[in-house]
Order: structure tokens, then sequence, then C-alpha cells
């Protein structure tokens, strides 16, 4: 396994030297999952944390009452389930895949007995997380300083894709997802994304959003 191949783009990993990452490579194995497909279940024994390299994963569990509460929605550079790093015994949460894709799982035990070993890599993964740590903070003031019209206008337009000269958002989750990712609920996502039909900003396909209008919806965000 090629460390610096596999751990590039992982937010956990960036800080790290090639002689570093070699060796928490050796922590690590790739697994492949289908959309649809967990990859741990709540109440299940915590032996290992991920990294998403493809795809989209959510973390969510279930209210008493059955129905499904979203906590996290994570992509390719983000960690899921860290917290087995630090002796928890079960995951408090399910995670499923939202879209084919592949994470690497890490091993807590022996990535714990690595930490230990060189205090170097500890400050280093510190480091990580303290930069990390910065951009949730950067992300909490945007989530008060724009409206979900501004919010949706920045996720449509920072994942689009030219398609025949005409940028198109793929979507590969329900509007319940994206309200979720959009910190908002799904009513108000709907009163948005209707806003931006009437307005000739979007046109709604089965698989996401083409975006006739991106240069007002670019104009939208900054204002």
């Amino acid at each position: 396994m090629d460390a610096r191949i596999v751990l590039d783009g992982i937010f956990l990993f960036e800080t790290l030297d090639d002689a570093q990452r070699r060796m928490v490579a050796e922590c690590v194995t790739a697994c492949t999952l289908e959309k649809g497909e967990h990859l741990y279940h709540e109440g299940d024994q915590a032996l290992a944390f991920y990294a998403v390299r493809e795809g989209q994963f959510k973390v969510y569990r279930l209210t008493p009452g059955g129905d499904e509460f979203i906590v996290h929605i994570q992509g390719v550079g983000d960690v899921i389930a860290e917290a087995a790093m630090f002796d928890v015994k079960t995951y408090p949460a399910s995670c499923m895949a939202m879209t084919d894709g592949t994470v690497l799982r890490i091993d807590s035990r022996r990535f714990i007995a690595l930490l230990l070993a060189e205090p170097t890599l500890s400050l280093r993964i510190l480091h990580a997380y303290s930069r990390r740590l910065r951009a949730f903070v950067s992300a909490l003031e945007d989530l008060s300083r724009r409206d979900v019209r501004a919010r949706l206008a920045n996720y449509l337009l920072r994942n689009a894709e030219d398609s025949a000269g005409v940028p198109f958002c793929p979507v590969p989750f329900s509007k319940k997802e994206l309200a979720t990712l959009l910190g908002t609920i799904p009513e108000t996502l709907s009163r948005a994304l209707r806003d931006f039909r009437e307005r000739g900003l979007i046109e709604e396909r089965r698989s996401g959003f083409l975006l006739p209008g991106a240069q007002a919806l670019r104009a939208y965000c900054s204002e």
C-alpha cells in the first residue's frame, strides 16, 4: 500500500511526512462499499475508525419511534468514528454509504500504539485537528451569517460540473439529507428550491440540478 497515495487528501494525515505516512499505512486496510451498505451499526464493537477516500456516507441514529436522525454527512477527506481512538467501546450511531464509495479502515489499537511510540506523530495529528476545528468555526460563522438560499446556492455552485455548457450539480442523496448538510429542515429547503426554480436559476433533474442561472446564483451568494 503506497502510503503517500492512500493517505493523500485525508485531513487527519495531511501534516505527516512520508516516513510517518508509511507508519500509519501499516494500520490501514481499504474497504469498498455499495450504496445503501452499512459501514457499521449503532452498538457494534468499535474496533476501528475510518477515512473517506471516495463517496459520501451518513452517520445517523434511530429515534425511539423509529425515525432516522442524521448526525453527519461525511465526504472525501473526512474521518468517521474517530472517537474509537479514545477507548469508546461501541459505536454510538450507525454509518451507511449514500453512494458507492471507498474508506480506509484504521485499526484503533494499532494506531494508538503508534501514537504512544511516536510523540512527534501525535503532535502532528493534534495540529491537523486544530486546523479542522478552525474550519468548523468558519463553517458555523457561515451558517450564522448566510440564509438558507445563500447556503444552497453556494453548495450548488461548489459541486457543479460542466454538462453540455450548462453547469450541473449532482445530488446523489435525498432532499432530507441535503437539508441536513445545509443545516436546515426539509420544508425550508423546499421553499428555497422553489424560489430558485421560479427565478429560472435551476432546473431539477432526477439526479441533481442544472444551473442555467449560475451567474445569478453567484451574485446571490455574494449578497
